[in-house]
């Protein structure tokens, strides 16, 4: 007869590390996101946020593989919305260096005045 404890066996295979969660990451992300053209990091930031927050609760309930996922997920977003922030940044100071403001204000003006 064998007497070993399945049920031991299992639970000693399936605990892992839990993964971090990227949330301090995801919101660096965000903030940065917002200067990034037309703020599509600010949403992928949001999104990151969401995905971060969900791998302690996915972590707590066993699912493992989605925890893991999520956190992948939420990485990889964060770094995709600090990109885009950065080159919205970079952007917007080559743009004022440049006065390329001064000079869309006043083709703006003349359209407006072609308008009238």
């Amino acid at each position: 007869m064998d007497y070993t404890d399945q049920s031991t066996q299992s639970s000693f295979e399936e605990i892992r590390p839990k993964p971090q969660n990227n949330l301090v990451l995801a919101i660096v992300g965000t903030v940065l996101g917002i200067c990034s053209p037309c703020c599509i990091g600010l949403i992928v930031g949001i999104v990151a946020i969401v995905f971060a927050t969900q791998v302690n609760s996915k972590f707590d309930a066993g699912d493992y593989i989605g925890a893991d996922k999520a956190a992948k997920n939420s990485k990889i977003l964060s770094y995709v919305a600090i990109g885009l922030g950065i080159i919205g940044f970079i952007i917007s100071l080559v743009t004022i260096i440049t006065g390329g403001t001064e000079a869309y204000m006043e083709q703006y003006k003349s359209v407006l005045e072609s308008a009238q």
